[in-house]
């Protein structure tokens, strides 16, 4: 008998295919779940070189032994009228089948599902690096982060002390054209984690890391600071402070100043000095900072309000204070706990009195024209004051944000994804903002650049579920929008409502009609939600009848729903432009709106 004819008979052929099928699927498994549990390519590498050499074991062990009923035995202890080879043969010929049929199935869910999420991956991240690359070039290494001061105090209800000084002097460096300062609310989010300030520069993409401590005695404070090069964890430059409190905007003012000039060699401007006040003002300010940044909610800000009146008392020309106060008089107005009829005047008489100490402070335009889209729908002038705080504060997260916000209400969806992307420099991880951003880019029409969006910002955090399923809709996907809304709490009458939309697409009249009635009984008050399922279904009478009901007695909450691209079928309706004109935010006035702020490139 031929070598040949005897491999064939002890199946040493079909072994090997069937171990080359195998070895292959499992190779392709490896590739895509080990990077998924922090394994490398050496790790891949290893897994292949063990089935290359179990391959030559497998046909060894192929040719020497061969199955009988009796088990494993040795080739040649068989007795060829009792082999079983034949039978074994065509068993192994359907493993190969199922083997087979089991790596086609995994290239059709790697080629359709894995492949396209891969590459949604590898953009957003040619995308982050692509910033990366253009922060590098603008910046240099001339940026940094300022982490929240050590409380060194006894006293270790000082803590709001040392957050405070940490963040003025935060604000203090922002003032600076040439540096890139990334914003509080990344920068603090570190607070209270171990991770090495190499690990943290480099999800802030930042240079250099200020830190420092604070410690109080009755009159005194001595502050350290440390300015360290952020990649290599080396200090660059420390100095301690001892001086009295009387003092301490003297000390920021320094800080600030060997900073910059650390960072940048020379100064090219004076920086501008910290806003002097009441020592006693300034405390309770720092201490209503702290208490509002908690995430207490209404209650903190409650508590906020009343150290900042205190402070107002004392000293009414202190610009940061006055504006703490608007922010949080508007803040309880939005509550329900500030009777509008009363917060509006007090907000009136705020703003006058901060334009009084200083017209051109950013963050005091940036809250005017904040003020002037909800309280007096003066777009135009928003425009003119959000024009000009960007312009002095093109690295003040903060006016970019509200800028950013105007662009969206305005329509202005180019303008306000050129600001949030200029906002995410600045504040990294703000995953909100990259909601903010799959939804303009949705709102914008831009499906593709949403998904994507959606997809970094599900990853980050939760929410969005309403928008992210009529994204789906919108890109007809019917079925997946229905598994996207799902929800309950605050929002679950607008998941309800996108349940019946995405029902209705599906063609499942049945159980979209009976999502319809559970909106109507269980959520009165969501007239906006109902008038969307029956624009969404193409019923433009109901559409508009309820869009009235929602909308006519309350036009500004209109403003925040008119570019909903869920009201397309109704913008032919002369009724849609009616209710447009009647909230004083008609195509033609945004139109005609000026707003192109300026950011350097």
């Amino acid at each position: 008998m031929s070598l040949f004819n005897e491999v064939k008979r002890r199946n040493v052929l079909r072994v090997g295919a069937a171990y080359i099928v195998a070895a292959w699927l499992i190779i392709q498994v490896v590739e895509t779940i080990f990077p998924a549990f922090g394994f490398g390519d050496t790790a891949v590498r290893i897994v292949v070189i063990l089935l290359a050499v179990g391959f030559i074991l497998v046909l060894i062990l192929a040719w020497v032994f061969e199955i009988t009923p009796e088990g494993l035995r040795k080739e040649k202890d068989v007795d060829r009228s009792q082999s079983i080879a034949l039978q074994t043969g065509k068993i192994l010929d359907r493993i190969i089948i199922i083997v087979l049929a089991l790596a086609l199935s995994y290239f059709a869910i790697d080629k359709f599902i894995l492949d396209p999420a891969r590459d949604t991956a590898r953009e957003l991240a040619a995308k982050e690096k692509g910033r990366t690359e253009a922060l590098v070039e603008s910046y240099g290494d001339q940026s940094v982060a300022v982490f929240p001061f050590v409380n060194m105090s006894s006293d270790p209800e000082q803590e709001y002390f040392s957050d405070g000084i940490a963040e003025e002097l935060l604000n203090l460096l922002a003032r600076v054209p040439e540096l890139r300062v990334i914003s509080r609310s990344s920068s603090f989010s570190f607070k209270g984690q171990d991770i090495s300030i190499p690990e943290i520069a480099d999800r802030l993409n930042v240079a250099h890391i200020l830190v420092g401590s604070v410690r109080t005695s009755g009159n005194t404070v001595r502050i350290t600071a440390q300015l360290i090069e952020a990649r290599s964890d080396t200090h660059l430059w420390s100095q301690t402070y001892d001086r009295t409190l009387d003092d301490l905007f003297a000390i920021q003012d320094e800080i600030a100043a060997d900073v910059v000039l650390k960072l940048r060699g020379s100064l090219l401007a004076d920086l501008p000095p910290t806003a002097r006040t009441d020592p006693e003002a300034h405390r309770l300010l720092l201490q209503a900072s702290y208490i509002s940044s908690s995430g207490g909610g209404e209650d903190s800000i409650r508590k906020a309000l009343a150290l900042l009146e205190q402070a107002y008392a004392i000293d009414p020309e202190y610009l940061p204070g006055v504006l703490g106060l608007v922010e949080a008089v508007y803040s309880l107005m939005i509550f329900g706990s500030y009777d509008p009829a009363e917060a509006k005047p007090r907000l009136i008489e705020l703003m006058a009195q901060a334009a009084a100490i200083d017209p051109d402070d950013p963050q005091f335009l940036a809250l005017s024209a904040f003020a002037l889209i909800n309280i007096e729908r003066d777009y135009e002038r928003a425009a003119a004051m959000l024009e000009r705080a960007v312009r002095i504060a093109p690295g003040d997260a903060r006016v970019l944000g509200i800028a950013a916000a105007f662009a969206w209400e305005a329509g202005r969806f180019d303008t306000a994804i050129l600001l949030i992307d200029r906002t995410l420099e600045l504040d990294p991880l703000c995953f909100t903002c990259v909601l903010y951003l799959a939804r303009t880019n949705l709102y914008a029409g831009q499906l593709d650049e949403s998904l994507k969006n959606f997809q970094a910002y599900r990853r980050l955090g939760r929410g969005g579920a309403q928008s992210f399923g009529i994204l789906q809709l919108l890109r007809g996907e019917p079925e997946a929008a229905l598994a996207s809304f799902v929800g309950d709490g605050a929002n679950s009458y607008q998941i309800n409502a996108g349940r019946a939309m995405a029902l209705h697409d599906l063609g499942r009249p049945d159980e979209a009609r009976a999502a319809f009635e559970e909106q109507m009984q269980q959520f009165p008050g969501a007239e906006a939600e109902i008038a969307k399922i029956y624009a969404w279904q193409g019923d433009i009478d109901n559409a508009i009848v309820w869009l009235y009901r929602a909308f006519s007695d309350d036009t500004h909450r209109f403003l925040g729903e008119v570019h909903n691209p869920v009201w397309s079928n109704l913008h032919s309706d002369p009724r849609w432009h009616a209710l447009r004109e009647k909230a004083g935010i008609s195509a033609e006035r945004f139109a005609a709106l000026q707003f192109n702020p300026e950011l350097p490139p």
